[in-house]
């Protein structure tokens, strides 16, 4: 005769115990390779952000200055830190307007002068700044260059007696100058990533926008969606400022150094 019996209360519970564990295995690992991949694409969505944020900033700063005519209308035209609403304070962010003959007619026309600056707008990523180009003498709208660009740092190189060398500081590198009072006197910028600091010290020199022969730029990134399960707590130095975002968003920084071939350096 046939075993009709069936399956005992013991074996079934088994069977049901492997199964929870195989399913709760799989969808662990499922789990996981899920937020692995929204992880790489907040992460890559950062990067490209900023490296195409960044060669369009740098292409247009290399521009500064460009004068076929030698008319001497051109260059550098303002370095003052300013707010996110725009307005000049020294506590603000890092900012640059400049200028160049788009036409070569040695003429300073509208649209030819152009300014850089992080905006805080709430119409396009309220609460998160997004780096924006102006055409002051054009408009006063901006247009945006890159959103989440959370932190814009600017310092400078100068030849400041006109001999084709670059001012250096007291190790003899390059020494990278800001205005960090908006007081008309360039300082001394100190970087100092691995410690997480950045310091300025005054000088003696005059603001003149001639000298400047390179720029230095920083720019910090964040992700468009936070992740829950991650906080930043590092420290970012990006230029003159310090930013510790402590936020759930990742974040990536990016540094470029261009020089302004159009301000009289001897390459």
């Amino acid at each position: 005769m046939k075993n009709n019996l069936g399956f005992t209360l013991i074996e079934v519970i088994i069977a049901m115990a492997v199964s929870l564990v195989i399913i709760g295995g799989a969808y662990k690992v499922f789990n996981s390779q899920q937020r692995q991949t929204v992880i790489q694409a907040n992460v890559s969505d950062v990067q490209q952000t900023l490296r195409v944020v960044m060669d369009y900033v740098a292409r247009d700063i290399r521009m500064a200055g460009y004068d076929p005519k030698i008319s001497g209308h051109f260059g550098v035209t303002d370095v003052r830190f300013h707010n996110l609403n725009d307005s000049v304070n020294a506590s603000g962010n890092s900012f640059i307007g400049f200028s160049w003959d788009r036409n070569g007619d040695g003429t300073l026309d509208a649209d030819e002068t152009i300014e850089y600056s992080l905006v805080d707008n709430v119409n396009i990523t309220p609460g998160v700044p997004d780096l924006y180009l102006r055409k002051p003498n054009v408009s006063a709208n901006r247009n945006v260059i890159g959103t989440n660009i959370v932190a814009f740092g600017l310092a400078y190189a100068l030849d400041t007696n006109g001999d084709g060398n670059l001012e250096q500081n007291g190790s003899g590198g390059i020494a990278w100058y800001v205005d960090a009072g908006n007081d008309g006197s360039w300082d001394i910028l100190t970087v100092n990533s691995g410690a997480g600091t950045s310091s300025t010290a005054s000088t003696a020199i005059s603001v003149n926008y001639k000298d400047i022969r390179s720029v230095h730029i920083w720019m910090l990134a964040q992700s468009q969606a936070p992740d829950p399960k991650y906080t930043d707590n590092n420290t970012y130095v990006v230029g003159p400022h310090v930013v510790q975002p402590n936020n759930n968003f990742r974040h990536r920084m990016l540094e470029r150094t261009v020089l302004c071939r159009n301000m009289g350096l001897n390459l």
